[in-house]
């Protein structure tokens, strides 16, 4: 039994060594769009607006059902929209009495645009912005990958990976977001886990 602990923890690593993480990942997008208007500066305000819509659909539909996010698009107010923007930028702008045209891009923030989601009940798994302040956790995964797959199923819950930093017999030592750390230790509590905190260092068992 114990041999074959191993092995399934060598898989485990492996897998764990060469799976992409999307914690952290910048959301980012660019559109040209061209609007006209009554003004310049009308058909302007139109093709920020437009470009933004776009953008927010093309890169959030990655990481959501894009069913339901468009329609959330489509009856969210532009000014609302604007708070997912956290900056911008414009080339090839080009005006005229009536029009506008441009190549826009925008940068989401990405923990505005999660807990939009999130309130408006849109299943998601934008991934939480980059934050430098993390925990470490050591867990104990005595069943060995039943253990690791039911802590894998609670971070996933919470739109969060583990991101591994050494794997040694049945011990894993990781990081996680800190801002996780109470939810996470909430969720592991009540699927039976046991917890201690050793100088910030939380301490995971069965």
């Amino acid at each position: 039994m114990k041999f074959l602990t191993h092995k399934l923890l060598v898989v485990l690593f492996a897998a764990v060594v060469f799976v992409p993480v999307a914690f952290g990942a910048g959301l980012s997008g660019s559109v040209s769009v061209k609007e006209t208007s009554d003004t310049a500066a009308n058909a302007k305000i139109n093709a920020v607006n437009s470009a933004r819509r776009q953008i927010l659909s093309i890169v959030l539909s990655q990481y959501s059902n894009k069913d339901a996010l468009n329609e959330l698009i489509k009856n969210t107010s532009s000014d609302d929209l604007m708070n997912l923007i956290s900056s911008s930028s414009v080339a090839n702008e080009q005006m005229s009495v009536d029009s506008y045209s441009a190549k826009i891009t925008m940068n989401i923030d990405n923990d505005a645009a999660k807990k939009w989601l999130d309130s408006n009940e849109v299943q998601n798994w934008v991934p939480l912005a980059e934050s430098d302040e993390r925990f470490t956790v050591l867990m104990v995964i005595s069943n060995g990958i039943q253990d690791w797959a039911e802590l894998k199923r609670i971070t996933r819950d919470g739109n969060i990976e583990i991101e591994t930093q050494s794997i040694v017999g049945n011990q894993i030592v990781a990081k996680m977001p800190l801002s996780y750390r109470t939810k996470f230790t909430a969720a592991a509590k009540s699927a039976g886990w046991k917890f201690s905190d050793n100088e910030g260092v939380l301490h995971i068992w069965r």
